[in-house]
């Protein structure tokens, strides 16, 4: 599964990349991840234990780059495995996905991308503190 999600954003470029780059705070913006456990952390890079609020748990490793403004989440086991890439840009705040769903995960993977994409774009209001566009994920 890939798409990308963007949103414009009028606030302060650095209060963006501070709350997208608080590892530890990932799940008060991305309500699928349920709870981020740290388990080794890095000059730059954390591995983190994950549960999903869809159900499921996986690991990750989450690298935070302060220059370039990109939160890369590499999610190496569970429910999925690739990539997710947040990029704070000027004025857009966008969301990266490149992942493949694994075992009973890929039967509703249709649903899935529905669902994270939706999920995507609540989060990023969450980031920037936009009205929500509806309710839900």
């Amino acid at each position: 599964m890939q798409f990308e999600e963007s949103l414009r954003f009028e606030g302060s470029r650095d209060e963006i990349w501070r709350r997208a780059s608080a590892i530890r705070d990932i799940p008060n913006y991305w309500h699928g991840t349920k709870s981020l456990e740290v388990v080794r952390e890095g000059q730059s890079m954390v591995h983190a234990k994950l549960k999903f609020a869809f159900g499921g748990s996986g690991e990750a490793d989450i690298l935070a780059d302060g220059e370039k403004r990109t939160l890369t989440i590499r999610y190496t086991s569970g429910a999925f495995t690739g990539e997710q890439v947040i990029a704070v840009g000027e004025r857009t705040v966008s969301a990266k996905w490149d992942v493949e769903f694994r075992g009973m995960f890929r039967l509703a993977s249709k649903w899935n991308e529905s669902h994270f994409r939706s999920g995507t774009r609540h989060a990023l209001e969450r980031l920037t503190g936009a009205q929500p566009t509806d309710s839900g994920a």
